[in-house]
């Protein structure tokens, strides 16, 4: 994709540099990344799941390193989506509204007939195709998740249309764009603009544990405006890079990606998450039902056993290999519980 602005640029800064040795780097070594970084990855995703719930198992080692590929790719599904939502929303409407011929030539000229407002107009523009549309919509949804939460989905699709369209009337009265070309940037804005919104109270799951921390309604319902509108300001900010093209685009997902991963819990809780999806561990088990010579034996005080010889509401740390790790009792007091595996018959996963 071509620049935006065709002027020459005398020196490189920084960000071209960074962007040009990645881009070389990648195009070298991307074979051995594709072979090496998805198990290195899942094998880092197990040894911090294992730290964090202090438990080392015991497990067949051709069985654990088939797993070890699963999780790299979770893992990198998970922060790919992140990429993804940031990258994409911004790069269609840049290239389906703004880099449309009618559409760049309306801003171009507009921007030469007022060179001195130029950096005005620029912010104006970028404020109108990307941060309106994401961060209005975002408050909007916030009421209505507070107030409405039943028609959150239906919110979503209908303030995300009236949003792109008054952006859009604002873009072609500023810019002096041609006739209807606000309906073209509504239509071609909407569903990006859905996406980003959606994704952004996703985020609202992972920082759940923090807002529940916090004191006071007040406190949790600024939290609920605060932080899936800081994630549109950063997914609009992402966009920018659209103007420098698709590489500068990339990296400027992939950086606020991580960033947004970092700060909102996403990567500090990917080892838990990981292991759930593939069902190895970190979920709620609706019963645990064991051998009857197990119970006939001396069993842990911790274990409330039913008359079924059964464990009812467990938590599942780890179900895999020659041990199956429980964690009772409250989170504050819980107790970590091993099992010999040759004596669980079956376990009942809740749903969810």
């Amino acid at each position: 994709m071509e620049r935006w602005s065709d002027r020459a640029v005398s020196d490189k800064d920084p960000i071209d540099r960074f962007t040009e040795l990645s881009t070389a780097f990648f195009k070298r070594y991307s074979s051995q990344i594709a072979k090496f970084a998805p198990p290195a990855a899942g094998f880092a995703l197990f040894l911090l799941y294992f730290y964090a719930n202090r438990f080392y198992p015991s497990f067949d080692l051709l069985q654990f390193s088939s797993l070890l590929l699963g999780a790299g790719m979770v893992g990198f599904t998970i922060i790919g989506s992140l990429l993804l939502w940031l990258l994409l929303p911004g790069l269609w409407i840049f290239h389906w509204f703004i880099e449309q011929k009618d559409i760049r030539n309306g801003i171009t000229d507009r921007l030469a007939a007022s060179e001195e407002h130029r950096v005005k107009l620029v912010l104006w523009m970028f404020f109108l195709c990307y941060v309106g549309p994401y961060c209005l919509c975002s408050v909007m949804l916030s009421f209505v998740l507070t107030t409405f939460p039943g028609l959150y989905v239906t919110a979503l699709l209908s303030l995300s249309l009236a949003t792109t369209l008054l952006s859009g009337i604002a873009l072609q009265l500023t810019f002096k764009l041609p006739k209807f070309a606000c309906f073209r940037y509504a239509f071609n804005a909407w569903l990006p603009v859905c996406v980003v919104c959606a994704m952004a109270f996703s985020v609202i799951s992972d920082v759940k544990p923090f807002i529940d921390g916090l004191d006071g309604n007040g406190l949790k319902l600024l939290a609920l405006y605060l932080i899936p509108l800081g994630a549109c300001l950063v997914a609009a900010v992402s966009a920018l890079g659209n103007f420098g093209g698709l590489g500068y685009a990339i990296h400027f997902s992939m950086i606020f990606a991580l960033f947004i991963a970092f700060y909102s819990g996403v990567l500090a809780g990917l080892p838990a998450r990981t292991m759930s999806s593939l069902g190895l561990g970190n979920y709620q088990a609706e019963s645990v039902l064991l051998e009857a010579e197990y119970c006939s034996g001396s069993t842990p005080k911790e274990l409330a056993l039913s008359t079924d010889c059964s464990l009812k509401d467990a938590h599942v740390v780890w179900s895999m290999g020659e041990t199956l790790i429980l964690s009772m009792g409250p989170d504050k007091a819980a107790r970590q519980v091993q099992i010999p595996s040759r004596f669980v018959k079956a376990i009942v996963r809740k749903p969810g």
